[in-house]
């Protein structure tokens, strides 16, 4: 396969535990849906069924390394971050939108982390004002 960006041969490395397709010239990376959701992964819960969702693309002047159509360019995740794939193969990061993919997967799963625990705390407290305590201790206080 040959690297969108400067046509020259792509080379199978491990990134981060993930085998993927790499330019030694940009070191831009090439992954399979499969091996997107498994780079993902990294930094959220494989659990999660997060997915990369892209909604409005635009046609770019790169060309897919296993089809040679042409790349979309796309907003990852409604993020400020543009990524480019092929609809049918996988996605082409260039050099850095590695890091910037798992950062903002680092920060959505905080805030999943975060909503989930407030989410756990509310219906502890709805709990205890549905309990038998609760409504006892409310009658005692309107009955005096």
């Amino acid at each position: 396969m040959k690297c969108p960006k400067c046509n020259v041969d792509l080379q199978l490395t491990n990134d981060r535990g993930v085998e993927i397709q790499s330019c030694p010239n940009c070191h831009g990376m090439w992954f399979t849906r499969s091996e997107f959701d498994q780079f993902e992964d990294i930094a959220i819960d494989p659990e999660a069924k997060t997915g990369s969702l892209y909604i409005v693309d635009q046609p770019t002047e790169l060309k897919c390394p296993v089809c040679s159509g042409t790349l979309v360019s796309f907003d990852y995740r409604f993020y400020d971050l543009r990524l480019d794939c092929c609809p049918d193969h996988g996605f082409w990061l260039q050099a850095g939108d590695d890091e910037r993919v798992l950062s903002l997967m680092r920060q959505e799963a905080a805030a999943l982390d975060h909503k989930y625990s407030v989410e756990g705390k509310w219906a502890g407290h709805l709990r205890w004002i549905q309990s038998p305590t609760f409504f006892s201790k409310l009658k005692t206080l309107f009955h005096k």
